[in-house]
């Protein structure tokens, strides 16, 4: 997602609750950046003073390199593999932010059914998007099988500082963790002294609070698959998050077939629901994070029934070409 000044062809989106922001015309611009999670990430910000650009860089990247060390599924040193790599039945300590991150998992899990599921890392392996390096050719439906038969997220037992290793069962938290890391990044800014507004994008889920010093607020553009949607849309992001997942990044093609990241626990296999993005908006970027993965799970029905009953603002593009807007979403027009 970018920012945007103009566009021929747009939608405009404004949320329909907006809290009264901080005058900030006063204020200095400022801009930090860095990688993380095998991306890059930025804040943009308006402060009453001089930042120390360095001090700040430094203190943000040390949020993400911690939450990094703590749930990659792709570090062997961290407190997420040793879980993984643990003995079934053998109880595993974990850090507090972890288990909270875990927690948040296994409560998304429960809301959408199973849509959103963080036990499939197997899965994801298997089909070739995770670290380990897998044999050419498409799995077997026996290794299917075997996996949806282990990698069941209601297995796991819960103590307040650890887990219980169940059989076969390994967590991937990669479609929270990102989001979970704009909200702490978000958190650690709101907290600094003299910083009334900011911006704060990573890999490409954005969260933002206040308003520019020219009295805008922050516009973002979400990104369209492939550039398959005609439509533009630009949206006043006003202490909101703003998460997409698709198919269109982390992919290869079989016999004519998209083959994404996103697995369906039903299948164990890529998802294969008829849409192609799916942007989703809240206050908690981690819940935008697991609800966009949830409902391109659903496939268009099913999820535009959930999030008519959860009022969730959503943008779904569909593999026909069409975009769909939620009733939610429908408000902000």
């Amino acid at each position: 997602m970018t920012q945007t000044d103009t566009s021929p062809n747009r939608r405009v989106l404004v949320p329909a609750r907006i809290t009264p922001p901080e005058d900030v015309s006063a204020c200095l611009p400022c801009e930090v950046s860095g990688k993380a999670f095998a991306t890059t990430w930025q804040v943009r910000l308006f402060s009453d003073g001089p930042v120390d650009r360095q001090g700040l860089c430094q203190r943000i990247q040390a949020i993400l390199d911690r939450i990094d060390a703590e749930m990659s599924p792709y570090r062997a040193d961290s407190d997420l593999t040793r879980f993984n790599e643990a003995k079934a039945g053998a109880f595993v300590p974990l850090p507090p932010m972890l288990m909270q991150v875990i927690a948040h998992a296994l409560d998304m899990a429960r809301l959408t059914g199973g849509g959103f599921d963080p036990a499939l890392l197997e899965a994801v392996e298997l089909w070739g998007f995770g670290a380990k390096i897998v044999p050419e050719g498409l799995p077997t439906l026996q290794a299917l099988a075997a996996l949806k038969s282990c990698q069941d997220w209601r297995a796991l037992h819960w103590r307040p500082d650890g887990l219980i290793k169940p059989e076969g069962l390994k967590l991937d938290l990669c479609g929270i963790a990102k989001g979970y890391a704009v909200d702490a990044v978000t958190d650690r800014l709101k907290a600094t002294p003299g910083v009334h507004s900011a911006l704060i994008e990573i890999g490409g889920e954005l969260k933002a609070f206040g308003i520019r010093s020219e009295g805008q607020p922050w516009w973002v553009e979400i990104d369209r698959a492939d550039k398959t949607f005609n439509t533009e849309t630009l949206v006043a992001l006003c202490d909101l998050a703003v998460a997409t997942t698709g198919d269109s990044q982390r992919y290869f093609i079989h016999d004519g077939v998209r083959l994404s990241h996103t697995i369906d626990a039903a299948t164990a296999a890529p998802v294969q629901s008829g849409i192609r993005q799916v942007s989703v908006f809240d206050a908690q970027c981690w819940r935008a994070d697991a609800l966009a993965t949830a409902l391109m799970v659903m496939g268009e029905q099913r999820a535009m029934s959930f999030a008519q009953t959860h009022a969730i603002p959503c943008l779904m593009g569909l593999s026909d070409g069409r975009e769909v807007l939620s009733p939610a979403l429908e408000d902000w027009l």
